[in-house]
């Protein structure tokens, strides 16, 4: 079955939500370039409270190695998800005590010459935050036929960018490991929408 990580939590009621409604995992974003930004002490808060069942994600952007390990073993995330041009040398720096996603843009492209050279345990791919704000919010048909080529090679792949209850089907076909929602789950900027998340779930798992 797909798995669904709902990204960009921001409060307590947010993730309780998510969680009831079926989430398997919830991202917390450590980044301040994110609008949906969260501070480790807020994030500790929400994490004490969580079902111990639910992956916590930690999202990263080209931050300091060290500081990603103070923040990570402060709230013992169970992933990291480095969105930024961490190198595979970077990204096992992690791996003896993390799982670990790298994220990929379609300007990586091709793919399977930059995933060959990560040892992480999964990848996900995304659109980066200044293109969606340019309108360029999902992945093109091409991008998303590259990926499945990747999926029948072994790797384990995660789809996000835009995804919304209305456009899931293609996704769908894919079969990818999981997929990874913010925005298309929202009744603004970092405050989930039950009714949205509640489709959502219910839409990629049935």
């Amino acid at each position: 079955m797909i798995k669904v990580k709902i990204c960009g939590i921001t409060n307590i009621d947010d993730a309780l939500m998510c969680s009831n409604q079926g989430a398997d995992a919830l991202g917390f974003i450590f980044s301040k370039k994110s609008p949906r930004y969260i501070s480790e002490q807020a994030a500790k808060k929400i994490i004490q409270r969580l079902d111990p069942f639910v992956s916590k994600v930690g999202v990263f952007l080209d931050e300091e190695k060290e500081k990603v390990l103070d923040i990570a073993s402060s709230l013992c995330l169970d992933l990291l998800q480095f969105h930024g041009k961490e190198t595979p040398s970077y990204c096992s720096f992690f791996k003896p005590n993390f799982k670990v996603i790298k994220v990929l843009f379609p300007e990586n492209r091709p793919f399977k010459d930059k995933l060959s050279k990560y040892k992480v345990d999964a990848f996900a791919f995304d659109i980066k935050y200044e293109d969606k704000i340019a309108g360029k919010k999902v992945l093109p048909k091409d991008i998303l036929k590259e990926i499945a080529s990747l999926k029948k090679d072994g790797f384990r792949v995660i789809i996000s960018g835009g995804l919304t209850v209305g456009n899931l089907s293609q996704v769908k076909k894919l079969l990818p490991y999981a997929v990874d929602v913010a925005s298309g789950v929202e009744e603004f900027i970092g405050k989930k929408d039950k009714t949205l998340v509640s489709r959502f779930i219910k839409r990629i798992k049935e």
